[in-house]
């Protein structure tokens, strides 16, 4: 049982987009904090414990991929979704910070409002799974 609400870190430079996540993930439940800077998401990761960061790939003070890879390393924990209006499932950049684990996720803006709420709700069950140690036979899936 959650005692708690999941946390989840947006980060967006379009404060519209902020808010429209907030939105969107909020009445599910989740404990939402948005910020429009790379900067104050690290400040924010090293204060707080969030089980996802939904990240933008274009923030004007802080590469998106670059925020990934330091979210990751100041919080190993936290599950990252890159969101983007610029590249594509396919691009090289996406490819690669997927295989290396720099993100676990990917969605492209224009996003539709159930990708999302799917995303987060996937991610948080799986953060929550707790594998049974006293079944011998639990191991294998």
């Amino acid at each position: 049982m959650i005692e708690h609400p999941s946390r989840i870190l947006v980060v967006d430079d379009e404060a519209d987009m902020c808010w429209a996540l907030e939105n969107i993930l909020s009445p599910d439940g989740y404990a939402v904090t948005a910020t429009t800077s790379g900067v104050d998401a690290l400040k924010l990761i090293a204060e707080e414990n969030y089980l996802v960061a939904f990240v933008d790939a274009k923030l004007p003070d802080l590469d998106g991929l670059e925020l990934s890879l330091l979210i990751r390393q100041i919080s190993p924990s936290t599950v990252v979704i890159l969101m983007s209006g610029f590249f594509y499932r396919e691009d090289i950049a996406i490819i690669q910070g997927l295989q290396n684990n720099i993100f676990t996720g990917f969605i492209a803006k224009p996003f539709n409002v159930e990708e999302i709420r799917l995303m987060a709700r996937r991610v948080i069950e799986r953060a929550m799974e707790v594998p049974c140690v006293s079944d011998p036979n639990s191991g294998s899936r």
